[in-house]
């Protein structure tokens, strides 16, 4: 089995959980304990420029700053916009080129090696700036979809180019919740399913969707696959 085809495997596993549409819209909820859609639209998001709206709105998904990177990334404001603007802000994960996904992995490289930022910062903010294109990807993403995280792009971006597997993400967008992307609301159910926080956990038990197990997906894929194929 390729692993694109897990990772669909992996994501129909999650999108078949009862109650799982119930999950995603208390998570957008404006009078829940989340993020919600605050994380898209707190404050200005302009496309080429990193403003402090963005690192903000960031720090609703439970990560925080320290201060040299934040005088990092304002003093080198212009080499982020440059960066920014090497990637295109109107192009979806599926129908990105290998030219796009390079460039935008090596702003999240650059990122990833400021002072206390990493990988998991990294994706939030681009996930902020760049919506459509780059998936959050923190502890609980990678385990549950399974590809090694230098793989999970490009192995996400084929899984998606199945458009039946598109649309089944975004029949669990809640009415009248427009602004958070495709890879958004993946992100969102997955994490709600599988989160040991505290307010995921209470959201569970108020829907009635019951604790989680290990994806059986996770589990048969280490046996057919030989090479390799957060509160918010």
């Amino acid at each position: 089995m390729q692993a694109e085809d897990l990772v669909r495997a992996r994501i129909r596993y999650v999108l078949a959980v009862p109650g799982i549409d119930g999950l995603v819209a208390a998570y957008f909820s404006p009078d829940g304990p989340f993020a919600g859609t605050s994380f898209d639209l707190v404050g200005e998001n302009p496309p080429d420029v990193l403003t402090l709206d963005d690192l903000l709105a960031t720090t609703l998904l439970n990560i925080s700053w320290r201060p040299l990177a934040i005088r990092t990334l304002l003093a080198e404001g212009a080499h982020v916009s440059a960066a920014l603007a090497a990637i295109h802000a109107d192009l979806d994960l599926w129908n990105a080129g290998a030219r796009d996904l390079q460039s935008a992995a090596v702003l999240h490289r650059w990122l990833d090696d400021l002072p206390g930022v990493g990988p998991v910062i990294a994706s939030k903010l681009l996930a902020r700036k760049r919506p459509r294109l780059v998936p959050v990807h923190d502890e609980i993403v990678l385990r549950v979809l399974g590809p090694p995280k230098e793989q999970l792009w490009v192995t996400l971006a084929t899984a998606l180019k199945e458009a039946a597997l598109r649309d089944e993400i975004e029949g669990l967008r809640p009415a009248g919740v427009n602004s958070p992307s495709l890879l958004r609301l993946l992100d969102v159910a997955i994490w709600t399913r599988h989160s040991r926080s505290r307010n995921a956990c209470n959201a569970r038990r108020m829907i009635g969707v019951p604790e989680p197990s290990v994806p059986s997906p996770a589990k048969s894929s280490r046996r057919m696959s030989a090479t390799p194929g957060t509160d918010g």
